[in-house]
């Protein structure tokens, strides 16, 4: 059976998208910049995240949060189907802000059985972005999803401390400068040796944190950084150059593993 991807994006819900996958026998995982309910139908594995191995199959949603890495591995019968509904930090913050929830907002755990009051509203937002509903049915089904998130999967963000922040370990402090347009440059014995840590010991330490080596993480920030691009409009080109890759060709290949689509394919979704 082939894998078939389709993304919907839909002008009169801006900052929401909808990603549907069937019969896809592909390890997936990619750097998560959006907030994301991801729904499994038939898909049946388990997903590497937050430092956690869990289950996931059907029956189960999926929660994750904006800089969040994470990797879904199938069992080995193979083939199954889920989908995403993503939804931008400005997005969600305004809903929830209607909702008397301050921010930061975070999800209660990663993965559950999906609470029906979500299950009802993700269902309702999905049927109305394929079917391409007018913007007020689009938009009231948004706001469902929102209520049902607050009551259900996130959790009110705590006050800010007075206290002065603990300085970044060496993991954050690498993380972060991936993020940054210093990235390209990072020298991995240089920047061990400022941290007062052997490369071996920040190389274990990084993926045990982050889910991934420094190396894979910083091309995932740089795959996801075009991907934003595309979804504003601008070309393969653009985005390529902005995520610092030698030409298009390089990002389309690194881009097709992680999503399953090329660049082209996914910049044409609406």
């Amino acid at each position: 059976m082939p894998e078939v991807i389709k993304v919907i994006r839909r002008a009169t819900c801006p900052g929401v998208e909808l990603v549907r996958i069937t019969d896809s026998p592909r390890v997936w995982g990619h750097l998560n910049t959006v907030f994301s309910f991801g729904t499994m139908t038939s898909w049946q594995g388990r997903a590497l995240y937050r430092r956690q191995n869990l289950p996931l199959g059907p029956g189960h949603t999926f929660t994750f949060e904006p800089g969040e890495l994470f990797r879904g591995a199938p069992d080995d019968a193979g083939f199954g189907s889920f989908r995403v509904i993503e939804l931008t930090t400005d997005v969600l913050s305004e809903l929830c802000r209607e909702e008397d929830r301050r921010a930061p907002m975070h999800f209660t755990d990663a993965i559950r059985f999906t609470p029906a009051p979500l299950a009802t509203a993700l269902d309702a937002l999905e049927r109305a972005l394929v079917a391409d509903s007018d913007s007020l049915e689009q938009q009231a089904c948004l706001v469902e999803l929102a209520h049902a998130a607050s009551s259900t999967v996130l959790e009110r963000g705590s006050p800010r401390s007075s206290k002065r922040p603990a300085p970044l370990g060496p993991c954050e402090r690498l993380r972060e400068l991936l993020h940054s347009s210093e990235a390209t440059s990072v020298s991995l014995a240089a920047f061990a040796r400022e941290s007062a840590v052997s490369q071996f010991q920040l190389l274990r330490a990084f993926k045990r944190r982050f889910g991934s080596p420094p190396h894979a993480y910083g091309l995932h920030v740089r795959v996801e950084r075009g991907r934003q691009l595309l979804r504003q409009g601008h070309t393969v080109a653009e985005a390529a150059a902005a995520g610092d890759f030698t030409d298009q060709s390089h990002f389309t290949r690194h881009f097709r593993r992680i999503w399953g689509v090329t660049p082209g394919h996914y910049a044409s979704t609406r």
